[in-house]
Order: C-alpha cells, then structure tokens, then sequence
C-alpha cells in the first residue's frame, strides 16, 4: 500500500496512466488484508483438516521438498562460513547491472499493435489541388493493394494551417488474428513504398500515444530568436542526423527558400494621394487571398449554411505583374492604379512562420529505427556541437513525456522506497534491519533489466512501474526470513544457529510467494492474449526480478544478517 500510494502522487503522463491502476492494487491489498485476518482463520478452524493418509503423489513432492530444503541448508551453513565472499560476488552483481541498463533500449512506450495508423504527405509550397489529388491517388493505389488494410479515408489540406500541399490518410488493418503481418512491420514496408510516390514527402507513422495529429515518436523543435539563422541551423542539423542510417527520414516543417511576391509602398506619394498603407493592404489581400463577408442559408435546399467570399476570379492573379492592375480608392473616391505608389517584388520566404515559447522554430518529425532514448541522446549530443548560444532544442510529443518520465519514476522509486523503510521501521522497531530486508529490492531490479534485455523488450512506462511494483513484492520474501529468525533469536539462540533454523523453515513460503507472482504474469511475458504488447514489458519485469531477489535473497539476506547482528551483539558485549 505505501508502495502504490507514492504512484497516485505522480504526474504528467505516467501519472495518468497509472493513477487507476494504484488504486485498485492497493484498494485490493487492503481487501486481501482484512481477509486474511478474518475470514481465513474462521474456514480453517471450521474446514482445515491435515491427515496424515497421504498418497504417493505427496509423498513423492514431499521428499522433493524435503530434499531441497536440506540442500538449501547445506548452502546457508557454506554461505555463513564465507560471508564477505558472498557480499563482494553480490556487489559484482550489482555493479554488473550498469551494462544491462545501459544496453536496454528505452522509450516511452513499447510498439503496440493497435491495427491503425496514419499516413502523412506533403508537396512542395505553391503544389496546386490538382497536383495533389493525382498524388493522393497514388498513396490511395498503394494501400488499396495490400490486403491487410481493411479501410482508409484520406483527405487534402486538413489541420489548423489548412494548406493545400499537406495532406493525411487514416487506415485501418484488419484485425490481428487476420493477417499474418504485426502492424510495425507492415508498417516498415509502407515506408519504402510511400517513399517512391513522386512529387511527395510521405511517411507512415502509428497515431501517438500522447495526443497531437502527428505520430512519429521523436518530434522536437530547433528555436532561436533570429528566423534566417534558425533557418540555416535547421537545415545543417538535418543533413547531420540523416548521416546516421537509424535515424529515418526527417520532415523538416521550415522552408524560408519559397517564392513569394513583396509589395513595396512609396508611402509618401501614397499619402499625397489620400491612401494608407492598410488601404492598400487590405485591397491586395481581398483580390488575391480573399474574405468572408457574409453567410448564405441554403434553407429550401440542404439546409446548409455557406459562406460567402469575395476575390478575384480565378487566372486574373497570375503573376506578380497583374498586382499592378488593381485599382485602390482613395479618401477623396478617386481610383489610384496599385503600380502608381508601389511595385511588387520577386523575393524568398516563407510560407508558415512558426514560434515555440516566444521563438521562432523549426520543428522536425522522425521516426528512428533505433530506440526513442538512444534518439534523443544522438539529437542532444549533434545539437550541442552545432548549435550556438541562445538556439536550443525543444522535446515534443512522446520524446517530451519520456524525458519527463524518467524524473517521475525516479521520484516514485525514491518515495516508496522511504515509506517501506518507514513501514518496516515501525514493524521491527530497528534502524538497522529494514536496511538488511530491502537489500532485496537492488537483487530484484537487477534480475527486471536483465530480463527486458535478454528478451528485447525495452525500459519504458510499463516496465517502470514493474520495477516500481519489485520493490513491495521482494520485501515480503526477506520479512519471512527475518521475521522468523528474530523469533528464534528471542527463544535464546545465537544468531548464526537461528538463521541455520528458520531460513530453510521459510523456504516453502518463499518459493509459495514468489512462483505464484511468475506463474500469473507468465501469459502476458509470453505475448498471450489481448494487451500483450503493452503487459509483456511489465510482466517480463516482475518475472525477472522474482527469480533474482528469491535466489540471491535466500542467500545474501542472512548472510548480511549475520553480519550486522553479530557485529551488534559485540558491541552490545563490550558495552557491558
């Protein structure tokens, strides 16, 4: 319960994810609690009868057992004899985990097969309706010769720019169990074709876990106070991620090379003749982009209504020569030709200015072939050499949350782990051995990351409140030890004779506990049943760091006992 109770404390994403999730396992804990004291000792003093009429099936698991008791004593007394042995092959261990970490691969969240994805394109700035639709034919010619997608539904000139270059396509596969193909794959395979539509930037990319109409997993920002030098940082710091193969095709969003037309205004023989510059303006802009000016109710009709805007015909606005057509009223009602006070320009620029908090950004879209945290390591360590002061790199989408996730597992490790050396301090009126009870938990994280790596599933949001789950399960397994062994101690045995005792008495127990927790999560860790993709990384976690902790806790935990109880009661003899 104090373990699940720091996980409803945290925030951003993993908070949300997790927050039902702690309720119900610590909700259930406290159910399972006032169970066990009451309703379970009454069926047993009405129901539990122990005979002893055994079959051979009994007989035959109890010599097993007994036997692995008396072997698992043999060890004990070896590991007591030589304890600063097993104290430094654990901290080798230990220390031995920093490789599996840091070979792990990271992300936010595991590849799920969900049937869906997206398919994003774009063509060059000035690419005309037309154009599009005959690429858009293209893509939708693609997806409809793959069997495996079951629907799609493609549209041009979508999301809040409305641009008539970009456009996005929504598909949908047929269900799993249908095709013989997982979506990540399928998906590798959309790639290369989609690159080969001419005319476009096309890629596939699963909808994102995190919100936003975008779902490549690595999206960020370069941003900087200056437009033309974010401009050209944008472009270097692509051509320098492209140089790595992993890193995919990248969809820069800023192009400042366009061609665009610039009206310069003699503003002095313009206010000689009565106009302004917003006169002017907004003349140029209601012939060539157009405006709203009123709605029409199609009342007898479809019942629709329309808007009703007003520009100039479509092919009088050709070239930058045909601005000089356009007739401006002045104050005084005199028609004033454009070309009189001002002339138009060929010039670049660009089509959409973005910013990102108050700066101006280029913002990139990638989807890695490596995993999101080596990605984002690879983009900080490129981004550092190129960038000069005052320009930086702005995480978004998933790459945001999983930095931001990694501070939020962290603070609920560091917060369960002080409520249940508070718990346990309570429980066993000792500083000192709730220290030696959850020497477990390291043994457990240790077994999970070697587990997801020897697996390939990776260190994500899943696998991290796994972790965070260890660290309850594998104290109970040392509580049963050390429980026992401070009986036995109270009953006036020395401390290495009470753990040559009671270690191997709560060997049952501990093997009950913990094959209980592996052979429950063993469906998911498999990839069985709905969920799997997300589940597996848990579940692989907990199983891992169940075998560890229960075969280095049998061992490691009363030797550490041993240590520091012996060297109390010393202490304690020389006080006297």
């Amino acid at each position: 319960v104090s373990i699940f109770a720091s996980v409803l404390f945290l925030g951003g994403v993993l908070g949300r994810f997790f927050e039902s999730f702690a309720v119900v396992v610590a909700s259930g804990v406290l159910i399972s609690l006032l169970v066990s004291l009451t309703l379970t000792p009454m069926l047993c003093s009405r129901h539990l009868e122990i005979s002893r009429d055994h079959g051979r099936i009994y007989r035959v698991l109890d010599r097993f057992f007994t036997g692995m008791e008396q072997g698992y004593r043999n060890l004990l007394i070896l590991s007591l004899r030589n304890r600063w042995k097993v104290i430094t092959l654990t901290l080798g261990i230990v220390l031995s985990s920093g490789f599996f970490f840091a070979a792990t691969p990271k992300e936010f969240v595991p590849q799920e097969d969900e049937g869906r994805f997206s398919v994003f394109f774009r063509a060059p700035i000035g690419t005309n309706i037309e154009a599009m639709e005959r690429s858009l034919r293209d893509i939708e010619a693609i997806l409809a010769s793959h069997p495996e997608i079951a629907t799609y539904f493609a549209a041009i000139g979508l999301g809040d720019a409305g641009q008539v270059n970009r456009g996005i396509a929504f598909v949908r596969l047929v269900p799993r169990s249908e095709r013989k193909i997982r979506q990540q794959d399928f998906l590798g395979i959309m790639r290369r074709e989609l690159a080969g539509v001419p005319g476009v930037f096309a890629v596939a990319a699963t909808p994102s876990p995190v919100g936003g109409q975008r779902g490549e997993p690595l999206q960020f920002s370069l941003t900087g106070p200056d437009l033309n030098e974010v401009g050209r940082l944008a472009d270097e710091l692509r051509s320098r991620l492209s140089a790595h193969p992993d890193m995919g095709r990248i969809d820069l969003d800023l192009q400042l090379d366009l061609p665009q037309t610039r009206i310069d205004l003699d503003r002095e023989l313009a206010a000689s003749l009565g106009l302004s510059a917003a006169d002017i303006g907004m003349a140029v802009n209601l012939l060539a982009g157009g405006e709203n000016i009123a709605k029409y109710n199609d009342d007898p009709g479809d019942g629709e209504r329309y808007n009703i805007r007003i520009k100039a015909a479509d092919g009088e606005l050709a070239s930058a020569e045909d601005l000089a057509r356009i007739y401006v009223r002045s104050r005084t009602g005199a028609l004033v030709r454009l070309d009189t006070v001002a002339h138009a320009v060929r010039t670049l620029g660009p089509a959409v200015i973005t910013r990102f908090s108050l700066q101006y950004s280029a913002n990139y879209y990638v989807t890695p072939g490596m995993p999101l945290g080596q990605a984002v390591d690879l983009l900080n360590e490129t981004a550092a050499e190129l960038l000069p002061l005052g320009y930086g790199i702005q995480l978004m989408g998933q790459a945001r949350e999983f930095a931001s996730t990694q501070r939020y597992a962290a603070f609920a490790f560091f917060l369960a782990t002080v409520l249940v050396y508070m718990v346990l301090a309570s429980q066993f009126n000792s500083f000192v051995q709730p220290v030696i009870i959850m020497l477990a938990q390291p043994l457990a994280i240790i077994g999970g990351v070697f587990a997801l790596w020897i697996t390939g599933h990776s260190l994500n949001i899943f696998s991290m409140i796994g972790m965070v789950l260890l660290i309850g399960l594998v104290a109970k397994n040392s509580i049963l030890l050390v429980d026992l062994t401070n009986q036995m101690r109270s009953e006036g045995k020395d401390v290495d004779e009470s753990l040559r005792d009671a270690c191997p008495i709560r060997l049952r127990p501990v093997l009950m506990t913990s094959l209980t927790v592996v052979l429950a999560l063993l469906p998911p860790a498999l990839g069985l049943g709905a969920g799997a993709d997300t589940n597996g990384p848990l579940a692989v976690a907990v199983i891992g760091g169940m075998l560890s902790s229960t075969a280095l806790t049998l061992v490691v935990v009363p030797v550490a006992y041993s240590l520091i109880e012996n060297l109390n009661e010393r202490r304690s003899k020389r006080a006297r």
